[in-house]
């Protein structure tokens, strides 16, 4: 019995010692297969994927400086249209025609804008244009 019981405890430490092994063996080979599959990975082009995150920065770009460009050009016609209104010196007539006049550069200025912010909008190349309309 004593020898029996000496045959069951051998091929234990023995079995154990195998299943180590093979299991660092499947471990190494997967991080093998890991390593080579990974390194195969290329990087894509924002083409590729269809996201174009320069168009988004570019028209961004685009409509703030629409926004600078109109803001600055309420700025100088505010201060025409106040210069004017001081020249006309309480004339009615004079103060009349200049706030016709003040109204129109109003207009024209948001049309200006809008134009700007739709060209902004359709804009899509490398052109550096920001939306401007410059025809270099």
């Amino acid at each position: 019995m004593n020898q029996a019981t000496h045959r069951n405890l051998a091929p234990r430490p023995h079995r154990a010692a195998m299943q180590r092994i093979v299991m660092r063996a499947v471990l190494l080979l997967a991080l093998a297969a890991a390593t080579v599959a990974l390194t195969q990975c290329q990087m894509v082009s924002d083409k590729l994927t269809g996201v174009q995150a320069s168009v988004f920065k570019r028209k961004n770009d685009c409509i703030k400086d629409c926004q600078k460009d109109k803001k600055d050009a309420e700025k100088k016609e505010d201060k025409l249209n106040r210069d004017n209104e001081r020249a006309c010196g309480g004339n009615a007539q004079c103060l009349s025609e200049e706030k016709a006049r003040h109204d129109a550069a109003e207009a024209s200025i948001e049309a200006a804008y809008r134009d700007c912010i739709n060209n902004c909008h359709s804009q899509g190349g490398d052109d550096g244009d920001h939306g401007h309309g410059h025809d270099d």
